[in-house]
């Protein structure tokens, strides 16, 4: 008996993609590589095969997002099983087959609290589209306790994403890109049971262009001109090259590992040594020392960054645990630290003591850095000014061993509502400490409080600093 062709994938990462055995598969890259057709097909494929222990989600950030996919979707399915499987009001393609009814639910999913609404369910596949619309990975994390086949079909998740967005980061670590060689599967250790070995699943990048989807190439091969002729340089590369190494939208995309970071090397006795810190308990804290040398260079020397197993997930460590490892920390290397500041927030009290008393309080010499309308907007600008290059040097340099700040500078996107600041849905608790220290600093050598501080808005050509200068192809699986 001949099979029912409802849909054909083209060959190249298309075709990788639906051969791909593995529990989660990443697929994307460039615009216009034919993720929402792969998604899709890739469901489609189970459909024949599978019946009634088949049963799929697509995801969206929000309702609108999911358009094109439902529009997509009535394209592909409807001349094979009719219009009328497709229930709209509740989003949900019923599709009889002769093994039974499978059904692909299409659900909008914010936030992980919007995530709880799928509790109960149960999927033998579900894709993400446009995974990096996520700020984080808590969405994924509890969709995959929800995919479970009582009737013993396999289970597979599937991302696709272009490159930039708010969830830029999580994405590009989840799938290993730049560590992991591309099309290449690797194991992601489970977390041990007692009484059993140790379980693997295998995660897998699968990059796609433009240049890999030969339909639209064909049927619109002006759209891959559209790409080139992008004139910011960061989106181009983005969108047309699907360059994980740069963010689309990066607030900060002058900084560079180049002109920013520098090796560490031991600073003066006695030098000035200043701590900042954006405390956080389900969400990361962070806490940053700064040195500045006699000619008003600034250095991050040391960080302590408070991160649970998931991307912008909390250590949910309490205040007195992180202040005893603060105070460790400035024991152990012999500073003493006369100025540091924090997040005003920790001086409310909510019904005992505040974060700031539990964080050491006036021992700490903790003050809270400025804080007001419209000063996310200068701080962000405050810090376009430290990143300046002039001579081929910047006035902050960060010791490479600070790997939480420098992985997340780098890579905060601009609010999409407002290109002024910074979009606080991305892990910006390192920056909120650096722009909170740097931001009253700069206040307090305006009001000349604090003798001879950082120079930060007037002569930027910096002179000599004190320390160094830094310096699988195609196919079946």
């Amino acid at each position: 008996m001949s099979q029912k062709v409802i849909w054909q994938p083209q060959p190249g990462p298309q075709m990788t993609f639906l051969t791909c055995p593995f529990e989660e598969v990443l697929y994307g890259g460039s615009a216009g590589g034919g993720k929402t057709d792969a998604l899709l097909g890739d469901f489609i494929s189970g459909i024949e095969q599978y019946g009634d222990a088949w049963h799929g989600l697509i995801c969206r950030r929000s309702y609108p997002m999911l358009r094109e996919i439902e529009k997509r979707a009535l394209e592909i399915l409807s001349p094979h099983y009719g219009a009328s499987c497709y229930k709209r009001g509740d989003k949900i393609w019923r599709i009889p087959t002769a093994k039974g009814e499978s059904t692909l639910k299409l659900a909008s999913i914010d936030d992980e609290i919007k995530v709880i609404d799928h509790q109960g369910q149960q999927y033998s596949w579900i894709g993400m589209d446009e995974a990096t619309q996520w700020p984080n990975d808590a969405v994924i994390e509890y969709l995959i306790t929800r995919t479970r086949s009582p009737k013993g079909s396999p289970t597979y998740i599937r991302l696709t994403a272009n490159p930039g967005g708010v969830g830029h980061q999580w994405v590009k670590e989840r799938f290993g890109i730049g560590r992991v060689t591309e099309m290449t599967p690797f194991k992601v250790e489970a977390r041990p049971r007692e009484g059993r070995e140790a379980a693997f699943i295998q995660r897998v990048f699968i990059p796609a262009k433009v240049t890999d989807n030969a339909i639209l190439m064909k049927n619109d091969p002006t759209y891959i001109d559209k790409l080139n002729n992008i004139a910011d340089p960061i989106l181009r590369k983005a969108l047309f090259e699907g360059d994980w190494d740069i963010v689309a939208g990066a607030a900060f995309p002058e900084f560079s590992l180049e002109h920013h970071v520098c090796e560490p090397f031991e600073i003066p006795q006695g030098s000035r040594v200043i701590r900042s810190m954006d405390w956080g308990f389900v969400k990361p804290y962070s806490c940053q020392w700064q040195y500045v040398n006699f000619d008003g260079r600034t250095y991050v020397i040391r960080e302590l960054y408070g991160k649970g197993i998931r991307a912008g997930e909390g250590s949910r460590e309490n205040c007195e645990q992180v202040w005893d490892k603060i105070r460790s920390i400035e024991l152990d290397m012999g500073w003493d630290v006369k100025q540091a500041f924090l997040d005003p927030q920790c001086w409310a009290e909510h019904g005992g003591e505040s974060e700031y008393d539990l964080l050491g309080g006036a021992r700490a010499r903790w003050q809270p850095w400025p804080k007001g309308p419209g000063s996310r907007r200068q701080h962000k600008q405050m810090v376009h000014e430290l990143l300046k290059v002039v001579n081929g040097e910047s006035r902050i340099q960060i010791f490479s061993h600070c790997q939480d700040l420098i992985r997340t500078l780098g890579t905060l996107p601009i609010d999409p509502r407002n290109p002024e600041v910074v979009d606080t849905d991305s892990e910006d608790h390192s920056y909120d400490a650096f722009r909170g220290m740097n931001a009253t600093r700069a206040k307090f050598n305006r009001f000349g409080q604090a003798g001879r501080e950082l120079e930060f808005f007037d002569n930027l050509a910096p002179q000599q600093a004190s320390g160094p200068s830094s310096h699988r192809g195609y196919g079946s699986w």
